[in-house]
């Protein structure tokens, strides 16, 4: 779907303004107002409401009450409900689904307050600066909105078959539209004011096509000492201490499933194939394995039979053993005779996706879980180690700073860490190839040179760092960069997509001033909040 200024996105109401921002301003006419208003306001709202017959009751839209106040200026529960609606029908906000149906609420109901937050700030600054639409406009963009048009011309009785399905009147349908096209307008003021003069374009041009390479060394923060190398008498200085047992106890409440095995099976199966969408293949493939369990409990060799008949590749020449598995390892069907049925008994064919399995239990490992005072002195060495680790890498944070490059070449070699050549890629690559490291990692290797080879921080990235250090690009890197056609944009286009990044840039500066010097406070009741927003 196009983002605009109704359709907030992970990142902010007016980092959703993208399409607006790239476009809106070469074309300010009635065309504009057709494809972005209509679009981004009606297309959530008409098809569900009128076309499909749903109510406003079924989307909460009756809800009463406030969800937020912004300057004292309400912010509804049925707008905050209609926001909700609309965010969860949006593509990239299904996307959270794959955290769990509690976060994806939770990252919606969210977005959904913090957008119509800013839409309040909006509508009480814009005036302030200039930004108004008149009642000609505002009547003309709403004559265009398609699905109000019969036979391509507006129809008043479509427009009021709309209004009564969602409950709102004429007045407050039209202020909304009028709010859209005002911040439209503003959105394409932004962006003809940051569009760049052609000898700044033909600058940055040139930037974008230059291209370095690197050397990067990749630092565990917090395992480059390893625990196990740690001497007895430094754990038993450690236990001295009197804070010690506060920091073993803290790492083991922290970590117990470092400490805890889950309840574990054994077993070994035989797997007859069969689809189960073919009845005969099913049939034949039971009986086979009916066969195989009589011969099981005839005296046969399981091992030996899995070897010959099994079709499981990955247990067949192991006598079909799966070695200790925990639950949810398995299909259901499969894992639930392992952790309920008798160890050394043969089972019935059961029947999975995959086709029939015999499975005979060989043991099952019960649940524990590590006493601390059985793993204290093991957490002792861990915790030692990271404090070691954490002293190591702030010694070499000095040497960079310092560009002590001696003291950087032997922390390399002390560690046995390796370099990793990037090879050549270009300044608006998104991280570092075959490293990582982002935007970071990207902007601080163009800051490198042959007289200034090591980067002067480290590029934090997780539970790693990394280390960057200059290298020339080869010979046959600088004649393909030479001679290779870059994919030249014209400078309108470039023009474009600068002006796109730098005034969504400002207008997000500009309501993020607004929200700081704003009184905003959200209903606790609707169990989300907001950077911006002041506690109750």
């Amino acid at each position: 779907m196009s983002q605009g200024p109704n359709s907030a996105t992970g990142r902010s109401t007016f980092s959703s303004m993208k399409y607006s921002i790239k476009n809106a301003w070469r074309d300010d006419r009635r065309g504009l107002v057709k494809g972005v208003v209509a679009w981004l306001l009606f297309g959530a709202i008409i098809i569900v409401f009128v076309f499909l017959g749903m109510t406003p009751q079924q989307a909460g839209f009756s809800q009463g009450g406030a969800a937020a106040q912004v300057n004292g200026h309400i912010v509804s529960v049925a707008e905050f409900s209609e926001q909700v609606e609309q965010l969860g029908r949006n593509e990239r906000f299904q996307q959270f689904q794959q955290f769990g149906p509690d976060f994806a609420t939770r990252m919606i109901r969210q977005q959904a307050i913090q957008s119509l937050i800013d839409q309040r700030l909006l509508g009480e600054n814009l005036s302030k600066v200039g930004f108004f639409t008149s009642d000609g406009h505002v009547r003309d963009a709403i004559a265009d909105i398609q699905p109000f048009q019969e036979n391509g011309k507006f129809s008043p009785t479509s427009y009021l078959r709309y209004l009564q399905a969602t409950r709102q009147d004429a007045g407050a349908f039209e202020d909304k539209v009028r709010k859209q096209l005002t911040t439209g307008r503003a959105t394409r003021t932004f962006a003809a004011a940051m569009r760049p003069i052609s000898l700044e374009q033909e600058f940055i041009s040139q930037v974008e096509n230059k291209k370095v390479n690197v050397e990067a060394m990749t630092i565990p923060t917090e395992k480059l000492v390893i625990a196990e190398t740690i001497p007895a008498t430094d754990v038993k200085a450690f236990m001295e201490k009197s804070d010690a047992q506060g920091r073993i106890q803290s790492y083991y409440d922290t970590h117990k499933a470092e400490f805890s095995q889950p309840e574990q099976a054994k077993v070994r199966h035989i797997l007859i194939r069969a689809d189960k969408a073919k009845a005969d293949e099913v049939t034949k493939a039971k009986a086979e394995a009916d066969k195989i369990v009589a011969e099981l409990k005839g005296g046969s060799d399981f091992a030996k039979l899995a070897a010959a008949k099994s079709a499981d590749p990955g247990s067949k020449a192991n006598g079909g053993l799966i070695d200790y598995f925990p639950r949810g390892a398995m299909v259901p069907e499969f894992e639930a005779y392992a952790f309920s049925g008798k160890v050394g008994e043969i089972s019935e064919p059961i029947q999975t996706n995959f086709g029939f399995h015999v499975i005979k239990i060989e043991d099952r490992k019960a649940a524990s879980e590590k006493k601390l005072e059985e793993v204290k002195e093991d957490i002792a060495e861990i915790v030692i180690a990271q404090e070691k680790s954490r002293e190591e890498i702030a010694t070499l944070e000095k040497a960079l700073a310092s560009g002590d490059t001696a003291a950087i070449t032997n922390f390399g070699t002390k560690h046995r860490l390796n370099w990793t050549e990037t090879g050549a890629f270009p300044v608006n690559a998104d991280s570092l190839p075959k490293v990582g490291g982002g935007d970071q990692a990207v902007n601080m290797a163009f800051r490198l040179s042959s007289e200034k080879p090591y980067a002067t921080e480290l590029v934090r990235q997780g539970p790693q760092a990394i280390l960057l250090r200059y290298k020339a690009l080869p010979p046959e890197a600088k004649a393909a960069a030479k001679n290779e056609k870059q994919p030249t944009a014209s400078p309108e286009a470039r023009a474009e997509r600068m002006a796109s990044q730098r005034s969504e840039e400002a207008f997000e500066q500009w309501i993020g001033g607004l929200r700081k010097s704003a009184k905003i406070t959200i209903n606790p009741e609707l169990g989300v909040s907001t950077a911006a927003a002041d506690p109750e």
